[in-house]
């Protein structure tokens, strides 16, 4: 006698056996299952009178429409749970749109984080190399009263200023 063998939490069917019918498994189908299913999983009913598909998102990582840098990943059989949704999102600047049915660039926040890096970035490197620079013009103006290579220094500075800017330039507007 044929029967098929079902997981006890989830009811999914997961094997098959033959015997008779005194050596028969408890909690068993014994009325043949759908057909295996991509992206569902072959449910046992509660009565194991007959199969259903469950549709199956189970190790796939789905995104928090409201947040979109949380994430998680799928753990039960059944739909996704609302307000999550499976599309990734290209980054941390969007949100989700019902209308489109899918993430729409935040173009305005994209901006200003585009425009902290380039300061971030700029700021940095004036720092490094600017600075550093015109403080050395100024000791040795002040210290070795050498204006000619104070001056030196102060060319190299702006120099630096302007490939700084030229290389790290602002985004354009939204």
């Amino acid at each position: 006698m044929k029967y098929w063998t079902i997981d006890k939490e989830t009811r999914e069917v997961i094997g098959s056996g033959d015997t008779d019918k005194w050596n028969m498994p408890r909690n068993v189908l014994l009325v043949e299952p759908l057909a295996a299913k991509e992206g569902f999983a072959v449910v046992a009913n509660t009565d194991l009178n007959g199969t259903e598909y469950i549709v199956n998102y189970r190790g796939k990582t789905i995104y928090n429409k409201a947040k979109p840098l949380e994430s998680k990943t799928v753990k039960d059989l059944g739909d996704i749970e609302e307000g999550w949704t499976l599309t990734q999102p290209l980054h941390q600047y969007v949100t989700w749109s019902e209308a489109l049915d899918d993430w729409q660039v935040d173009t305005q926040a994209k901006y200003e984080a585009d425009v902290q890096q380039v300061t971030n970035t700029r700021e940095s490197l004036y720092v490094q190399m600017v600075d550093r620079l015109n403080n050395e013009a100024k000791m040795i103006r002040r210290v070795e009263g050498d204006e000619a290579k104070a001056l030196a220094y102060e060319e190299q500075a702006d120099a630096a200023y302007l490939k700084i800017r030229t290389d790290n330039p602002w985004p354009e507007l939204p």
